[in-house]
């Protein structure tokens, strides 16, 4: 069985034009430890490796804690039904992690990256804004705009063909509110008949702190 982990390094590596000789180099570790993975799956890497190769990849350890957690060894039953059922795993913020600065009415391109980490194949779904529409409340028949948070350009974005195991990146154009705050904006997954993909899973999200022009000339 090949690791969800081990899949993710090798795309990596190759999204960073790095050979596996050479992240094993960079992180030092000896190529037999990344082999020995693959060869047996229930062994589980040491902390100090994920340290030491999330450091290499420039990503965040916890993107990969997160791909050996799914291949913890499961019972049989769980197999059985994992063979059966969809599975995604947040792998990255490839653009505007949580805590990022844009300016009042900024347009900007949010992406994500996922694993299909399941059995099927992401075919006809789509990805869907689950924000309260332009955040308008109504007080004795009258709208009333309590928050202004991100506008998204579209509300929902079409998810490519992904077969298990691939990655995906998933982008969302967005305008910032016109006053400053620190807003966020929740995404989930849709089947093309309207049914959410995992309704177990929180979705994805952005989280941006939105400063005024002046707030950031006076920053720099």
């Amino acid at each position: 069985m090949k690791l969800p982990l081990l899949t993710y390094i090798r795309q990596r590596c190759r999204n960073l034009g790095m050979s596996i000789s050479k992240l094993c180099e960079n992180a030092g570790i000896s190529r037999q430890t990344l082999y020995a993975l693959e060869q047996n799956p229930d062994k589980q890497p040491e902390m100090h490796t994920l340290l030491a190769l999330a450091q290499s990849l420039q990503v965040h350890p916890t993107q990969l804690l997160q791909l050996v957690c799914h291949a913890l060894p499961m019972t049989l039953q769980h197999q059985q039904q994992s063979q059966r059922l969809d599975g995604s795993a947040f792998i990255r913020d490839v653009s505007y992690p949580d805590g990022s600065q844009v300016a009042t009415g900024q347009t900007f391109t949010k992406t994500w990256e996922l694993q299909n980490v399941g059995k099927t194949v992401w075919e006809n779904r789509y990805l869907q804004c689950e924000d309260e529409q332009s955040g308008q409340y109504h007080y004795r028949g009258q709208p009333l705009c309590i928050a202004e948070g991100l506008t998204p350009l579209r509300r929902h974005i079409a998810i490519p063909r992904t077969l298990p195991g691939e990655l995906v990146q998933l982008s969302v154009d967005f305008i910032a509110p016109a006053t400053a705050a620190t807003v966020v904006s929740y995404w989930k997954a849709y089947h093309a008949d309207g049914r959410q993909c995992f309704p177990e899973h929180t979705g994805l999200w952005i989280k941006v702190q939105v400063i005024s022009p002046f707030t950031a000339a006076y920053s720099t």
